[in-house]
């Protein structure tokens, strides 16, 4: 199955997009002093499990997710399935990445640039320099950092929207934040149908 998930998301990968993404709803953007955004994953005491299922291609596959925070700006993030085999080790830096392993099926520089960048978006620190205008009041803040959408309720990051070109590549949707960490997160690829669901398990967390 992990052959099959592979050639899919490879012939996926080879379309290109262009363009500029236009927010929906917005009218414009604006500069505003520097804001951090994503602090979710920046204290570097605390490791994090997220029970994992995974769905692509209509294949499912569950396990876990561990993320560890080296510091602020760097990751280490590996997934796991129940079958006990290492599917992803990666670590994740601010513009770069380091592959500890990779299952021989999904090591491919594609598939794993691809992984990088989601694992990147869900935990990195970011500092955002604009935010969106809307044309009506819009009570929840969009800001923008390095190319991608972050929204904000109730003071809480609640999502991120990674575009390239013209188009969303995929979203990041953090939901029931308890004490600054949410429980549950939500991944979904625009482009082809891949998703990860991600559940806090706080028993095998190092909190």
């Amino acid at each position: 199955m992990i052959r099959f998930l592979t050639i899919s998301l490879l012939l996926t990968l080879l379309l290109t997009s262009c363009g500029t993404y236009k927010y929906p709803t917005s009218s414009g953007i604006r500069s505003i002093a520097p804001k951090e955004v994503n602090t979710y994953y920046a204290d570097t005491a605390q490791a994090y499990v997220y029970r994992t299922r995974l769905t692509a291609f209509q294949k499912e596959i569950n396990g876990n997710l561990v993320v560890k925070s080296i510091s602020p700006e760097t990751h280490r993030l590996a997934l796991l399935s129940d079958f006990g085999q290492t599917l992803f080790d990666i670590s994740v830096f601010s513009d770069t990445y380091v592959v500890h392993y990779a299952m021989a099926d999904l090591n491919k520089k594609k598939v794993v640039k691809e992984v990088a960048s989601l694992f990147r978006l869900l935990t990195s620190r970011r500092f955002a320099t604009e935010a969106l205008i809307f044309p009506t009041q819009q009570y929840f803040p969009v800001y923008v950092a390095n190319g991608d959408y972050y929204t904000y309720e109730e003071r809480n990051l609640v999502e991120i929207k990674h575009v390239k070109g013209s188009k969303e590549r995929f979203s990041v949707r953090f939901s029931d934040v308890q004490d600054a960490l949410p429980q549950q997160i939500d991944i979904k690829h625009k482009r082809y149908p891949l998703s990860l669901s991600l559940q806090l398990d706080s028993a095998q967390s190092e909190l």
